[in-house]
């Protein structure tokens, strides 16, 4: 596949170029959505009962220590409120408490519960099972390849 023309748009006649970045791009939002779909079911199996894909999603973002709503409305690119919606549902579940920031006494920070710490333990033990998969089916070079290949920046000069 090049940048070469392959066909034209339906309606105006545009021309529609095969590209290698619109194809990775499109390979790795399914791979991305594989990998939830494959983790969620592995933690439901594990007892997470009511876990849905997009708070793994969120859980999956947090650090292990103190987590600020700002920082992490940026990070996921959503809104505060929706960071605090989520939040709530996740403290509901036992997975997730806010407690007063010691330093900063007007912010809260959001930290995992112990349940919630063994969610992800769970989750990166599902996850090396994945990774030996990985290994088996395309070796361990292909792999750093493709994730240097992912770290591609088209913004760096």
């Amino acid at each position: 596949m090049s940048t070469e023309l392959t066909r034209k748009s339906p309606v105006a006649g545009f021309d529609l170029l095969e590209s290698h970045a619109l194809a990775l791009t499109q390979a790795t939002e399914i791979f991305r959505e594989r990998m939830i779909t494959w983790l969620l079911s592995k933690l439901l199996n594990d007892g997470f009962e009511g876990l849905k894909a997009n708070q793994l999603t969120f859980l999956g973002s947090l650090d292990c220590g103190a987590n600020f709503a700002a920082e992490l409305a940026r990070t996921l690119r959503i809104s505060r409120q929706a960071v605090h919606k989520t939040v709530r549902e996740l403290e509901t579940a036992g997975w997730l408490a806010t407690r007063p920031d010691e330093k900063l006494g007007n912010q809260r920070i959001i930290v995992f519960t112990e349940e919630g710490e063994r969610m992800m333990s769970r989750a990166r033990a599902h996850f090396s099972e994945l990774d030996t998969l990985l290994q088996r089916e395309f070796g361990e070079d292909k792999l750093l390849e493709l994730q240097g290949l992912l770290g591609f920046d088209p913004n760096k000069p």
